[in-house]
């Protein structure tokens, strides 16, 4: 069998391959005639971005660039078809240029120019369009502006609610910009509105609205402020009449608080959540210890009422006065020389180096009358020294009236004690 051999004559009697000779030749001479040929074309590259340059004292002087008028221009440029047409934004630098110094803040016309920015380098640059860019030059500014509040208030709470005063989560913003755009600014405002029969807080976002000193709306892109929204928080809470509790220690027997202790105010309007109101049954004042109250002396304390966190005091009473009905009470001075000692080791012996005690005894008249220097006895407890503890010290002491009730001590006293260890003799 024979093989067919390949003919170039056979190739170009076929349709098909004359139709793709053809195009791929016309294509090979276009590109050929179109780079050597001496006809330039003309373009226009677009969005080209624009640049403006301020000079160097400008800058010192804290000058910078807040807006211009176009941020982009169209420049056209002539050259071969393929170069032109491979030419991109990128490729060209447009600069808006300020020379000189500057006095003021203030709009300046500036011309632009367009020069090659990259490695094709085979067209030339016609024009810029626009040839003027209008450049607005100042100096920043940044203020802190506590704001206020214009928010429209129109709401109503049960007379079993209480609605606080509103709680901002900023209560200044930050602006900044254009410095003669920026001192324009009178003051910084809250808008919004918190209406409607409120059972519960409310929380708002309010628009942050700035205003100049004729009262106008400032509406400036130039100017940029740190939050455009705050929080805006109206607490509502149920309200309590919370009864007040004065609070004691070392009461002598038979002393009736209830008969002999007022206070006053007995209660006040507590606002907070349910369950801090649930959870708070009376409001208790700071302690008064009886062994710091002398009846002839210490009648009336003025104490602070205080709140557990998250609850407000509505009735704004701030402090109570407790006062003690010490009628039939009196005090007086007694010695004490009979000393006890507790919790001294089987192995130490302790005595008492203080020989007696000048104390206050303060109970009903009719008991005190009664009383001698016997019937008092100083109790000295070793227990904080320990069992290895042995030398001199100084110790507090317990007064106890024997077999006599309502009656205290008034003051704190010590003694001094001298701890030794006991001999083998003594221990044996």
């Amino acid at each position: 069998m024979k093989k067919s051999k390949f003919s170039i004559s056979r190739l170009f009697r076929n349709d098909k391959f004359l139709m793709v000779f053809a195009f791929i030749s016309s294509c090979i001479l276009w590109f050929v005639f179109s780079m050597n040929s001496s006809e330039d074309t003309v373009t226009t590259i677009t969005d080209v971005p624009i640049t403006v340059v301020l000079s160097q004292s400008a800058m010192d002087d804290g000058f910078q660039v807040f807006s211009k008028s176009n941020d982009v221009a169209s420049v056209s440029i002539s050259g071969n078809k393929i170069t032109a047409g491979s030419i991109k934004p990128e490729d060209i630098l447009v600069t808006a240029t300020q020379s000189g110094s500057l006095s003021s803040a203030n709009t300046y016309p500036l011309e632009l120019k367009a020069k090659q920015n990259s490695g094709k380098t085979n067209y030339s640059i016609i024009s810029v369009d626009p040839s003027f860019v209008n450049v607005y030059i100042d100096r920043a500014r940044t203020l802190d502006i506590k704001v206020t509040d214009k928010i429209k208030y129109d709401f109503t709470v049960d007379e079993t609610y209480y609605a606080g005063n509103p709680i901002y989560s900023k209560d200044t913003v930050t602006v900044s910009g254009p410095e003669n755009e920026v001192l324009k600014i009178d003051s910084v405002a809250l808008e919004g509105e918190i209406t409607g029969k409120l059972q519960e807080s409310e929380t708002i976002k309010a628009s942050v609205v700035l205003y100049n000193e004729r009262g106008e709306k400032i509406d400036n892109e130039l100017i940029t402020v740190s939050d455009e929204t705050i929080d805006v928080t109206l607490n509502v809470l149920p309200e309590k009449e919370i009864p007040i509790r004065p609070k004691f220690a070392n009461v002598p027997k038979d002393f009736n608080l209830d008969e002999r202790v007022t206070v006053e105010p007995e209660s006040i309007v507590v606002a907070g959540s349910k369950t801090a109101l649930t959870t708070l049954p009376y409001i208790s004042l700071d302690e008064i210890d009886f062994n710091d109250l002398n009846p002839e002396n210490d009648a009336e304390f003025d104490l602070d009422v205080q709140l557990p966190s998250g609850c407000r005091n509505i009735s704004n009473i701030t402090s109570a006065k407790v006062k003690i009905d010490f009628t039939g009470y009196t005090s007086t001075q007694m010695t004490v020389t009979d000393f006890e000692f507790r919790n001294v080791d089987n192995s130490s012996q302790a005595t008492a180096t203080t020989t007696d005690i000048t104390v206050v005894i303060a109970g009903p008249e009719e008991i005190l009358s009664e009383l001698s220097d016997d019937d008092l006895v100083a109790i000295i407890d070793l227990r904080d020294k320990g069992a290895s503890f042995e030398g001199s010290t100084e110790i507090p002491v317990t007064i106890n009236v024997k077999n006599k009730s309502g009656c205290w001590i008034y003051g704190s006293y010590t003694v001094n004690v001298n701890v030794e260890k006991k001999t083998e003799a003594e221990t044996g």
